[in-house]
């Protein structure tokens, strides 16, 4: 059966921007459908292309829409429909805050997983492997209809159902840059490789993504002439470096940098500037840079600047939009194992 419908995941707010950029790559080829907050469906006009992939900035998950169920009992009715057998389920809330999901909404998503499972017998737990295909039940308020999907995983894309993950940020975060920092180590899978490396944080105050790549054994270099949290100067792993971004010397550095980092309110371009200027030196193993969208404008200049940023990064460069981003998107870069 030819697919009729698409659908994707978003972070509340970015609907008009996730909007924006299909428009802008599929124009004819998509128009928009159904919309929840943090969920748009598009009707396919014609077929789709064999090679055919969503990709983007703003989609957190997206693929095929199956169509609604009312309960768990109507799903295998769904996924009857399909000549690919999915290897994983996946079940995970529409509306996710950006402080993380509430116990009480992963409880209920939680018992659906399970008459689920139980109903088609797919597991839930391991990591989908590329070209996997998945299957995506998207679980709305009480009493709303699951929209049930389907999706091929491909390298850069979240693992986890919704690119979510259990954690919420701790109310003695020194800023909410810490659950950026660990959603961003844990969306690639880098979040072992901290221990023993050499991270340089331009824009560290006041100090949230620093205490997690602290707390996962690393020795940060932050760059801020803003106030630092007192428990992150207290580290004996942390140097504090009082200068801004654009005043910071190689010489103030240590020989090897082994991860860059960057979450400045600055434009894009402006970040890139200063971290090809240190990665161009080092090299660096990694990068992990928070870039700022503070306008439709800024949205337009990205993929471009992006492409720039493959001539110089680590390794492959994968960019999206995390749960706890705001009006920003992440860049992650890391040389290949």
């Amino acid at each position: 059966m030819l697919p009729t419908f698409l659908f994707a995941t978003c972070r509340f707010g970015s609907e008009p921007a996730l909007k924006r950029e299909v428009a802008a790559r599929y124009a004819g080829l998509l128009t928009p459908a159904f919309m929840r907050p943090q969920l748009i469906t598009w009707k396919i006009q014609g077929e789709l292309p064999p090679d055919f992939r969503f990709g983007g900035l703003f989609a957190q998950v997206a693929g095929i829409s199956l169509g609604m169920a009312e309960s768990a009992a109507e799903v295998p009715a769904l996924l009857s429909t399909l000549s690919q057998r999915p290897a994983l389920l996946h079940v995970f809330p529409r509306e996710v805050p950006e402080d993380g999901v509430p116990e009480e909404t992963w409880a209920r998503v939680d018992a659906l997983e399970a008459e689920l499972t139980a109903l088609l017998d797919l597991p839930t737990a391991s990591a989908p492997r590329p070209a996997e295909y998945i299957l995506d039940v998207i679980v709305g308020a009480p009493g709303e209809p699951m929209l049930v999907g389907l999706h091929q995983y491909q390298p850069g894309e979240f693992k986890t159902a919704g690119g979510l993950s259990r954690m919420q940020l701790p109310p003695e975060s020194p800023s909410r840059a810490w659950l950026k920092m660990e959603q961003s180590l844990i969306w690639l899978g880098v979040e072992n490789e901290l221990k023993g490396r050499v991270v340089l944080e331009l824009g560290s105050a006041p100090g949230g993504a620093t205490l997690s790549l602290l707390n996962r054994g690393a020795t940060v270099y932050g760059v801020d002439t803003g106030a630092m949290d007192e428990r992150v100067l207290a580290h004996p792993q942390f140097h504090h470096l009082r200068v801004s971004a654009g005043d910071l010397q190689p010489s103030m550095l240590p020989d090897q940098v082994d991860v860059l980092v960057s979450d400045i309110n600055l434009e894009p371009r402006i970040i890139c500037q200063y971290v090809e200027k240190f990665a161009s030196r080092l090299p660096p193993l990694g990068l992990i840079l928070t870039l700022k969208l503070n306008s439709a404008k800024v949205e337009q200049e990205l993929p471009p600047l992006i492409q720039k940023v493959r001539h110089w990064a680590p390794g492959p460069v994968y960019t999206r939009q995390l749960p706890a981003n705001r009006r920003e998107v992440t860049l992650v870069s890391w040389a290949e194992r």
